[in-house]
């Protein structure tokens, strides 16, 4: 049994330990083996037994978390408040050994062999950077930082790949649904939309209006300037019917010299307005193809509408569009026919 006796704080250098045992020889009692040893020899032995070079300060307490030594000098003895004393006490009722991390020490601590009580290690944040512990703690610090590092470099690589899926993926499907030369839908694409958009117009009952194009004698220009020259004038002709045409109409390139432009929430006659505009923009518009070779180029347009059919499938409506166009160029090209 060890006893200590901590009455005055300013008297502890006077304090004793003392360490007991009952002596008994087949159930007789002989009496009672008991030495006192002061504080100062007990910090004695606690600091001849730290091993040389060793961080930190040592402290040796009785079960009721009284002091006894430490190896500290008396002038820098770091106390336990009370609040790390309860924590203290209660991992060690529980562990024989264990660490508690406070925000600019560590404690580590072991319940001693045939002692009531404890010794602790206590580090500060500058012992902790040197010797084996504080290059166990660097240690983690570099591989968290290293993982922190290489999660952060993933995390870019992802997003980067990401990115690049996200804007090839967009531009395969601008590819799909355009057509490469005039950047205008493609027949496919305009079909799709344009039936959807019909429906839709249905549905609303509001009228929706097509307009069939084609270019007149488009033919002759590829066999006098070549197709060099036949692919500018298209470009040319779609960038026109582009800029004039409202956001949410719809116009694709469905033949060689053929265009059609879809117009929701159009009539009739408003359709053949937009029709005429492009009519004459397209047949007042001088195409350079060299130096000193340019050439004017007219067009032959069909227009149809729902409100004048009483039709709202598209292909019907294509059609009797594509008719009209037929009578264009029967009654003399380069004009707009909105009937028969």
């Amino acid at each position: 049994m060890w006893q200590t006796f901590p009455d005055d704080e300013s008297q502890r250098e006077m304090q004793v330990v003392t360490a007991s045992i009952p002596l008994d020889f087949q159930r007789y009692w002989l009496g009672v083996l008991a030495m006192d040893f002061s504080v100062q020899e007990m910090k004695t032995f606690l600091v001849n037994a730290i091993k040389t070079g060793e961080e930190g300060e040592y402290q040796l307490y009785d079960n009721r978390l009284n002091l006894i030594a430490s190896s500290a000098p008396g002038n820098v003895l770091t106390l336990l408040s009370p609040r790390e004393q309860e924590m203290l006490s209660r991992a060690s009722s529980h562990e024989n050994q264990g660490g508690i991390r406070l925000v600019t020490r560590y404690i580590s601590w072991e319940n001693l062999r045939n002692f009531d009580g404890v010794l602790i290690r206590i580090h500060t944040i500058q012992e902790g950077v040197r010797g084996d512990f504080g290059s166990i703690t660097i240690a983690l610090m570099l591989m968290w930082l290293m993982f922190t590092l290489m999660l952060l470099i993933s995390w870019l690589v992802i997003r980067r790949m990401v990115r690049n899926m996200s804007v090839l993926q967009t531009s395969l499907e601008w590819q799909a649904w355009h057509d490469a030369l005039t950047r205008l839908l493609n027949r496919g694409a305009l079909f799709e939309r344009a039936i959807a958009e019909t429906r839709l117009s249905e549905r609303l009952k509001r009228p929706v209006a097509v307009i069939q194009l084609d270019l007149d004698y488009f033919k002759s220009v590829n066999d006098r300037f070549g197709h060099h020259a036949g692919d500018r004038v298209l470009s040319l002709v779609a960038s026109t019917i582009a800029s004039h045409i409202r956001q949410g109409d719809l116009a694709g390139r469905v033949g060689g010299e053929e265009f059609c432009i879809v117009l929701p929430n159009t009539p009739l006659k408003e359709a053949q307005v937009i029709a005429e505009r492009i009519r004459i923009r397209i047949n007042s518009r001088e195409i350079l193809l060299g130096n000193s070779i340019s050439l004017r180029i007219t067009a032959s347009l069909g227009v149809s509408g729902s409100d004048d059919t009483g039709e709202y499938n598209f292909e019907n409506l294509q059609s009797v569009a594509d008719h009209r166009l037929y009578l264009a160029k029967q009654n003399g090209r380069d004009r707009v026919c909105a009937e028969g």
